[in-house]
């Protein structure tokens, strides 16, 4: 076929398997999924200022994060994220498959294999992003720039580049900055006063 390369069976491949697998978990399944996550970066945000002492304490660890509060404070979001996550995905499956012994069974199929194969495409747009920002301009390789893929995607790829912010987006800067408060120099404890030397001198 004409135009078809190797990159082309690898975009269909990628795109079938997810749609496939969204077809056999349910779109209630692959929602839930994505508030799982959302779920436990909040709780991780809740909660890692009490995690943080707790983290210092685990051996071998605790002496690595000794000297970097911001280290610290990540570890322990990070192992907050971890622990919600996991506690989310246990139940995850348990309300899905109410919806999967329902009349709404065949529904929720079709939408999750709609949602995978949207979610595949996606996945495929943002690979090629990232291959034209690693790989230098003048320098890629023909079965990736000569595919059928590239020019179907062309258009998706301009759209992805276009909402690439350059720098931190702000609500993240401000998140960041909430997290590690505790760990920024008190700078608002009261200065001392200087003692009026003046008072203890006699007139005479």
């Amino acid at each position: 076929m004409d135009g078809f390369t190797i990159v082309d069976a690898g975009v269909g491949a990628i795109i079938l398997v997810s749609a496939i697998l969204a077809f056999s978990r349910g779109f209630v399944r692959e929602v839930l999924a994505i508030a799982g996550w959302i779920i436990a970066a909040v709780v991780a945000f809740i909660f890692t200022p009490m995690a943080e002492p707790l983290v210092k304490e685990v051996p071998v660890l605790g002496e690595f994060l000794a000297d970097s509060c911001e280290l610290s404070v990540l570890a322990a979001f990070t192992a907050v994220f971890a622990v919600a996550l996991i506690v989310v995905s246990v139940f995850t499956p348990l309300f899905a498959s109410i919806v999967h012994k329902s009349a709404l069974s065949g529904f929720d199929q079709g939408l999750g294999f709609l949602f995978g194969v949207l979610r595949g495409a996606v996945l495929v747009a943002v690979a090629f992003v990232l291959y034209d920002r690693v790989v230098p301009e003048g320098q890629g390789m023909e079965v990736v720039d000569k595919s059928r893929s590239a020019a179907v995607f062309a258009d998706a790829r301009t759209s992805i580049e276009s909402q690439i912010p350059t720098e931190a987006p702000q609500w993240i800067v401000e998140r960041y900055e909430q997290l590690t408060g505790s760990c920024q120099p008190n700078n608002n404890k009261p200065k001392a006063e200087p003692s009026d030397t003046s008072s203890g001198a006699t007139s005479n």
